[in-house]
């Protein structure tokens, strides 16, 4: 479980602890955290926290969680789907900004914790309970060394974006120096609305594949994206598709499960996990590792902030199918078409309006 040593990896901050997350909301596990984060904020370690409004709610059901964090000290940003830049405080006390069409869609949807410029976690799971009791089945991603710099260099872009202050002070202890022996290469993609990195490499990834290809993801609605899954498992690569057998989302879920025909008849495997698969990852030819936020569907690919982190490593590779695929191929059982006239009709109908979900 992933909650543990990223609980101690705060619990033993130094300097700076930052933390960008969807969903954090109290709870047998939120509150842990808070009282982790507050006990480092009480050390003199500097706490920031950017969260999203629609998956925390900071200004309704959270609120009391959040007005406690701000008052231990820690600096809270909220990012909010319809204005440009967020109040500088949860709650509703900020400034407010007129709703625009530009700005529809904009979800912050990253997770990211990065602790004293040296250790990051990047993955797909937010800080709730039911990451934790079996509901979701998730994983992350612990990072060290200069890649560390660049999931910083992300976060302090996104809070001096929403009005936060870093001072100039702060740079060496943000960014220390970091070993480069021994690491493999790896770098930070950052998916926001009108700039797509992450989606690119998803889409390099699926069409370079020769040999190999896992796609683990909860939401894969996107046509183009499942297209290109398709083709590589046509051209021969050995396909396996991960997605929860019953999704939460049951558009993103009918408009997939309109694809599964074809993809078995290109020669996909597809395994329906029989938690709520919430992972988000690709492994290519055993060599490429994509570990991140980012779903297989549209909002994800184009309108929402995402992060992932691309790594090149046959070791990680291996690491990943010893300890996530191998395990959830074993428990999942096989994806099968639809079958019924009702349920092949409204798989098509969402399929249709994928673009918009």
């Amino acid at each position: 479980m992933f909650f543990p040593p990223m609980l101690h990896d705060i619990e033993t901050a130094q300097s700076s602890v930052h933390i960008n997350q969807f969903g954090f909301r109290p709870g047998a596990v939120g509150d842990v955290f808070a009282d982790a984060l507050l006990e480092r904020a009480s050390a003199g370690v500097t706490v920031r926290l950017v969260v999203d409004s629609r998956g925390s709610d900071p200004d309704g059901s959270s609120r009391a969680f959040y007005e406690r964090l701000v008052r231990g000290g820690i600096d809270v940003r909220v990012v909010r789907a319809t204005q440009p830049r967020a109040p500088t405080q949860p709650a509703s006390t900020g400034r407010e900004s007129r709703w625009t069409i530009g700005h529809l869609g904009h979800i912050d949807h990253r997770k990211v914790v990065v602790v004293d410029g040296r250790i990051g976690w990047v993955g797909g799971a937010g800080i709730e309970d039911h990451f934790e009791d079996g509901r979701f089945h998730d994983l992350f991603l612990r990072v060290t060394g200069p890649v560390t710099s660049q999931l910083q260099l992300v976060f302090l872009a996104t809070f001096r974006w929403l009005g936060g202050e870093v001072g100039s002070d702060a740079v060496d202890s943000l960014f220390p120096e970091h070993e480069t022996g021994g690491g493999v290469p790896a770098v930070v993609l950052h998916n926001a609305p009108g700039s797509r990195p992450i989606s690119d490499n998803i889409e390099r990834l699926l069409d370079d594949a020769r040999e190999t290809l896992d796609v683990v993801n909860p939401y894969v609605a996107d046509r183009p994206t499942i297209l290109r899954i398709a083709a590589a498992a046509r051209r021969g690569v050995q396909v396996r598709l991960f997605v929860p057998a019953n999704a939460n989302n049951w558009a993103c879920a009918a408009a997939q499960k309109h694809h599964h025909r074809a993809l078995l008849a290109a020669g996909v495997t597809i395994l329906g996990h029989p938690a709520m698969l919430h992972a988000k990852a690709i492994v290519r030819d055993r060599d490429e590792v994509l570990i991140g936020t980012c779903n297989l569907e549209a909002w994800s690919l184009r309108r929402f902030f995402e992060i992932d982190v691309l790594v090149r490593s046959p070791a990680l590779a291996s690491q990943f199918d010893e300890r996530f695929s191998a395990p959830a191929e074993a428990v999942s059982e096989p994806g099968a078409p639809l079958v019924g006239a009702r349920d092949r009709v409204r798989g098509a109908v969402f399929a249709a309006l994928s673009p918009l979900l």
